[in-house]
């Protein structure tokens, strides 16, 4: 069994994690003050906590101010903002270094989402677990707590109510499971995210309107897309995107900004083909797919990105998808978003590059450097990976992740980054709302400043 278990390891490609943007978790989208303790990394660093660790995978979410990543053994390693228990450490203080979950202990995680208040992962058994907010239900588990001042949060990891799972992935509020080439859903049906053509609204107001969303707590299956085997599937706040077997690009939700690609302003409650990806433009069931706040991505045959929606705070909306002219030629082969932030690692002949644009929300998640520019209306080198064997890139509200090749020189030679501290007790209590207080004394009597990221010797 242990020659087994060698074996699938070394089947995996292994790597090494590295971070840029903001470490002041609580701060994110609140402040723009930065403790001298905890400083925005302008370029990508390596995690002392994390020396040794051979890491498979990393996923966060453009509303998300977390992150989750795995190791080749399966072990899920979580970090950030933890206010909702979206750590899953069974608490709500914040993480400033990542932390083993230990809900998921014996349990092979092989991929993950996070969103705004909560986690979903899925393990190499077809298992899902989910943790943090399920106030519409968007953890999956059948099930919300209802009353008057209740809150309902999962500070543990949860089973969620679907098997045989391969992906998942999360919108603000939702939840979608791929499953056996079938999709699930389960969460706040607002907009038509879920797709289950209906927004579950009903008037709860006897005299006047007040238009109540329907929490939806058990997940359920997607019967516009039955008939069809979806291989791919991302979520951006409150829109989704799906490719299937055949080539066809599906989207629903939040219809504002063209971020449907289907050339109108209007929510779709069920998925609806995006006609423009069609015939003479081909996309691959594996193609690379990506949402945020308010764009949209996909690659196209040959690794060609194609975007709609809004990808710059001024200028037209792309109302359906077009090629992305500044990475024309280039071979996308992972893509990412944040809110209103995107990134990528691509090809282009023989070159290597990890690529990342748009408007910064001012933590330095763009990793261009203390001398280089906080945002980028159009793609930019990330110049200290510029010919690295990245693997993948993930982005999150205010910070970035990328898992480039374990013994890639750049990577070796990235500083490296630790936090004054593990925990952030300035942070509220579950429930509470108590002013921040001053942070806590470095361990050892060791104080970090900004650039007090040190190189490791």
């Amino acid at each position: 069994m242990a020659d087994q278990d060698k074996k699938e390891e070394e089947t995996v490609a292994a790597g090494t994690l590295l971070v840029c943007g903001a470490t002041d978790f609580y701060g994110i989208g609140r402040t723009k003050e930065v403790r001298p303790e905890y400083p925005n990394l302008s370029v990508p660093h390596r995690l002392k906590a994390l020396e040794g660790i051979k890491v498979a995978f990393i996923a966060a979410g453009a509303s998300a101010c977390h992150s989750v990543i795995g190791d080749i053994n399966g072990a899920c390693y979580t970090w950030g903002r933890n206010e909702k228990g979206q750590l899953g450490l069974g608490d709500a203080i914040n993480r400033n270094n990542p932390v083993l979950v230990p809900g998921l202990r014996g349990k092979k995680v092989v991929g993950a989402a996070a969103a705004r208040n909560h986690t979903v992962v899925v393990t190499a058994a077809g298992d899902s677990y989910s943790f943090g907010l399920n106030q519409y239900g968007q953890l999956g588990t059948g099930s919300v707590k209802r009353g008057k001042g209740v809150e309902d949060l999962s500070l543990v990891p949860q089973l969620a109510l679907v098997s045989k799972c391969s992906k998942v992935a999360c919108g603000v509020d939702y939840s979608m499971w791929l499953c056996g080439g079938k999709l699930w859903s389960a969460g706040c049906p607002q907009y038509g995210q879920l797709g289950h053509d209906t927004d579950h609204s009903y008037n709860a107001a006897d005299s006047s309107v007040k238009m109540v969303f329907e929490p939806q707590p058990q997940p359920r299956l997607i019967a516009s897309l039955a008939e069809k085997t979806v291989t791919q599937v991302a979520c951006g706040y409150n829109h989704t995107i799906a490719v299937c077997s055949d080539g066809g690009v599906w989207t629903w939700g939040f219809g504002g900004y063209g971020r449907l690609g289907h050339k109108v302003q209007q929510d779709e409650f069920k998925p609806r083909l995006v006609e423009v990806l069609m015939g003479r433009v081909q996309v691959p069931a594996d193609a690379r797919v990506a949402a945020g706040q308010t764009a949209s991505f996909c690659t196209i045959t040959g690794g060609q990105l194609f975007a709609w929606g809004k990808l710059k705070p001024s200028g037209d909306n792309l109302m359906y998808p077009i090629p992305y002219e500044g990475l024309s030629g280039w071979d996308i082969r992972s893509m990412t978003c944040g809110s209103t932030t995107f990134g990528c690692a691509a090809t282009y002949a023989k070159e290597t590059s990890t690529i990342t644009w748009g408007h910064s929300n001012g933590y330095s998640e763009l990793g261009y450097g203390p001398a280089g520019k906080k945002s980028s209306a159009n793609p930019d080198k990330c110049m200290a990976l510029e010919g690295a064997n990245t693997l993948q890139v993930a982005m999150g509200f205010g910070h970035t992740l990328f898992l480039v090749a374990e013994g890639d020189p750049k990577a070796e030679a990235a500083p490296v980054w630790e936090a004054p501290c593990d925990k952030d007790e300035t942070a509220p209590n579950v429930g509470g709302a108590s002013k921040r207080k001053a942070p806590a004394a470095a361990s050892g009597g060791k104080k970090a400043s900004g650039a007090a990221a040190k190189k490791k010797k």
